[in-house]
């Protein structure tokens, strides 16, 4: 299948992106997203800052976002910045380069139900991590990744697409998460360090570029 993916840059794109996340979200888990307030005990969460989407055709199959500032990890997992610093160190990562304050999280992956059996998810799941869609600043730093997910997600998404993570601590449980995690399959906040972590192929991934899925399903 021939894809697009691109950063969501007008308005009517960030709102085709938000109505497919708010649909599976809504639909799979019951959870809602909000500009100005938020609310996880009764499931209202925040909108991601950034998105980037796969469309066929002009249709937006797939998508996910990114929390530029106030992540979830953060504001939700309770993991303060010398956390995120001391886990780069122990991970082996340039302390100097990978500042905590520097960080992405990506979140809300969303296909629509016509795409799914084409590793789109996967596919956005490792476009997301390239420097194209990270690192649009202009001041020549990177980022450094942090997300959370359960135990099962970062072994079946994050690991089969051939990106590492180090855990930061357990995420605390609340209801937003209660048709998500269970105690059997906990959800973790974990530090992705770019260099260390995730495979070139990835980080040099062209955005905005057509594809086709069966060329970039494979990489790692």
């Amino acid at each position: 299948m021939k894809i697009r993916l691109a950063i969501a840059s007008s308005r009517a794109e960030v709102l085709r992106c938000q109505y497919l996340i708010a649909e599976v979200y809504n639909q799979e888990y019951n959870i809602f997203f909000s500009d100005d307030s938020y609310d996880l005990h009764g499931k209202v969460e925040p909108w991601p800052h950034r998105y980037l989407m796969a469309t066929v055709g002009g249709e937006v199959a797939g998508c996910i976002g990114m929390y530029l500032r106030d992540t979830y990890v953060g504001r939700f997992g309770n993991v303060g910045d010398d956390e995120v610093r001391r886990a780069v160190v122990a991970a082996g990562g340039d302390a100097e380069r990978w500042l905590p304050e520097r960080k992405r999280e990506p979140t809300k992956l969303a296909v629509h139900s016509n795409y799914r059996g084409f590793s789109l998810g996967r596919i956005l799941l490792g476009a997301c991590h390239s420097s194209a869609f990270r690192d649009t600043d202009g001041d020549g730093q990177s980022f450094l990744f942090v997300a959370c997910a359960k135990q099962s997600i970062w072994r079946s998404q994050w690991g089969k697409i051939g990106i590492q993570s180090k855990v930061l601590k357990p995420f605390p449980i609340y209801k937003v998460h209660e048709d998500y995690a269970s105690p059997s399959d906990p959800m973790e906040s974990r530090v992705i360090i770019p260099d260390l972590h995730v495979p070139r192929a990835w980080l040099d991934l062209d955005v905005p570029a057509d594809y086709d899925t069966e060329q970039v399903r494979r990489l790692r």
